[in-house]
């Protein structure tokens, strides 16, 4: 950030989206801040294919980012070949054979997280059309926090549950053990077809008369003074047919993900695994109940669900990422 920018900055809006891409479904976060205050708050779903953004986001995405210079966008990478960094016998260890060289590592105060450079390189692209994401973050560091924050006693297993992908983690006493990214194969049927509004919804946001931090920032060299700039730019969250998911099939490929990774971890000597105490399932998909009841009863162990909100907490994530520029 050069000097001119750092000293405007906090003059103008800063925006946050953070971009979910599940299954069908691409839910899109926005919020925006001005003098320290949340002025703006959004929350979108569309419905999307092949793990794309669709048109309808990235008109969206854009627009926020013509008219709001300081937007900063984030996003969960979802790749196999990442984890968390293990120790054994004070050595650094990657699963997969992985060597260190040929992985990315991100650090945390309690935790040290890795993915494959390569796969993060193709997973990024798919982010070109907006022109690329500000911050990416591991699965991993937001289980971790989670376990931080809701400590809980014993061995246990947190899952980070999304309909097509899977981040598991064991934690004992705050440390990390064992780790695992999986995809969860398969389709995912809906209950009802949704209605599509990308028309209307487009329509009403051309029409919008948009506050323009962005002419203004270009301005400001010549005129210093503020009082002019607009506050307000509101976008209504229109009313939408919701995208519900017939959860059983995806419950029974998830089921069997857990249970095997969890054979894994007792069985693999590398990993000197203790007996499990419970299964915490973070929760950013909303499965219905019925899916879960059948997930705990295959599992056969002790099952709570927490309930994440995946682009509220990467959004937090973004702003300490900032902060800390």
């Amino acid at each position: 950030m050069g000097f001119f920018t750092s000293m405007m900055s906090p003059l103008f809006s800063k925006v946050f989206i953070a971009i979910n891409i599940d299954a069908i479904t691409c839910t899109i976060k926005v919020i925006r801040i001005k003098h320290d205050k949340q002025v703006e708050s959004l929350a979108k779903e569309f419905k999307t294919t092949e793990n794309q953004i669709p048109m309808e986001a990235v008109k969206l995405i854009r627009r926020y980012k013509h008219n709001y210079p300081f937007t900063y966008v984030s996003a969960m990478i979802k790749t196999l070949s990442q984890g968390v960094v293990l120790q054994k016998d004070s050595k650094d260890f990657f699963s997969g054979n992985l060597k260190a060289s040929e992985c990315q590592i991100s650090s945390s105060e309690t935790i040290r997280v890795f993915a494959k450079r390569s796969m993060i390189k193709d997973y990024l692209r798919r982010f070109n059309v907006i022109s690329g994401v500000d911050f990416v973050f591991s699965p991993f560091l937001i289980i971790d926090q989670n376990a931080h924050d809701l400590p809980t006693l014993g061995n246990n297993v947190y899952v980070l549950l999304q309909r097509s992908n899977i981040a598991l983690m064991v934690v004992y006493r705050g440390v990390a053990t064992f780790s695992g990214f999986f995809i969860a194969e398969g389709e995912v049927p809906m209950l009802n077809k949704e209605e599509q509004r990308s028309d209307i919804e487009l329509k009403n946001f051309d029409e919008l008369s948009l506050d323009d931090d962005f002419d203004e920032f270009a301005k400001i060299a010549l005129d210093p003074s503020i009082e002019h700039l607009q506050t307000d730019m509101f976008i209504p969250n229109l009313d939408e047919t919701k995208i519900v998911y017939d959860d059983m099939p995806k419950a029974k490929i998830i089921s069997k993900i857990l249970v095997d990774a969890i054979k894994e971890y007792y069985q693999n000597p590398l990993y000197k695994g203790e007996f499990i105490d419970k299964v915490i399932l973070l929760d950013a998909c909303k499965i219905s109940d019925q899916a879960y009841e059948f997930i705990a009863k295959e599992l056969m162990l002790e099952t709570v669900k927490r309930d994440v909100n995946l682009p509220d907490v990467l959004i937090q994530f973004a702003q300490r990422e900032l902060k800390g520029k």
